[in-house]
């Protein structure tokens, strides 16, 4: 149901834009599982482009790899992250290193990262995160916009340290017909559609993250509108630095006006 949640809010939160403010600007939904992709884009009227963020607190907002080296009781950077290692990437290690055997073994459940200035560093994180995605504003719970230098302004952050599996992928042509045959006869599937390497269903039963194993891979049904598509889960588990936000009380976002003229 979490997962449901979010989703809805990013599609309720484009339609929100685009009738408060489609007169400067359209807004469209480009969000959903990718977390490459930011939520919103924005074309205004006036030629720019740039992305909204939407976030329904609490949430998870961000992450990066680490590996730890037990040969220099250090963890590395790893080169698969997306987003490029800052100061205050940099910072967060630095206060892992000191406490390595702490932070070595996670596991799934995790380990939570307590440091000085962590109200300063967690935010700033984020916000560099997002500027490299051209990510300028977030919209938040009852539609609360503000600029994402603000950040740490708007959200208490933490940080765990935790494994976690590192993402999913396309059915694939070649395991196609294992997966169709399998569903049809475990699952009410009414209807099988493909598209490239993609396999897309629908069916009665309420299935948004059902997992089921076949062949030594395991796979997910994830809710696309009225189909759910079928992905397959990695075996690659990671060990994530994993942030978390909640929502801080009586905030109200920037004026109506001043995001107008951010649009002009």
């Amino acid at each position: 149901m979490a997962s449901t949640t979010w989703k809805r809010f990013e599609i309720k939160c484009a339609e929100y834009l685009n009738k408060k403010f489609g007169r400067f600007a359209s807004f469209v939904h480009k969000g959903g599982p990718n977390s490459t992709v930011s939520d919103i884009l924005v074309n205004t009227k006036s030629g720019k482009r740039f992305f909204i963020d939407a976030k329904h607190s609490p949430a998870q907002c961000g992450q990066f790899v680490l590996k730890p080296n037990p040969s220099t009781k250090s963890f590395i950077y790893s080169p698969e992250n997306r987003t490029p290692i800052n100061q205050n990437s940099e910072k967060i290690i630095e206060h892992m290193n000191a406490l390595f055997t702490e932070f070595e073994k996670p596991g799934t459940k995790g380990k939570n990262i307590i440091m000085s200035n962590y109200n300063e560093i967690f935010p700033n994180w984020i916000i560099d995160a997002y500027k490299h995605k051209n990510v300028l504003y977030i919209i938040t719970n009852n539609y609360i916009i503000f600029p994402i230098e603000q950040f740490g302004k708007y959200f208490e952050v933490s940080a765990k340290y935790r494994i976690k599996r590192s993402g999913s992928s396309n059915v694939g042509k070649r395991r196609m017909l294992d997966v169709c045959e399998y569903i049809l006869h475990r699952y009410d599937i009414t209807s099988i559609r493909e598209e490239k390497d993609k396999l897309f269903v629908t069916s009665t039963e309420l299935l948004d993250n059902c997992h089921f194993s076949l062949n030594e891979h395991e796979y997910m049904f994830s809710r696309r509108g009225l189909e759910y598509e079928i992905r397959k889960l990695s075996k690659t588990l990671n060990a994530n630095v994993i942030f978390s936000i909640n929502l801080r009380q009586n905030t109200g976002g920037i004026s109506e006006n001043d995001f107008i003229q951010a649009l002009k």
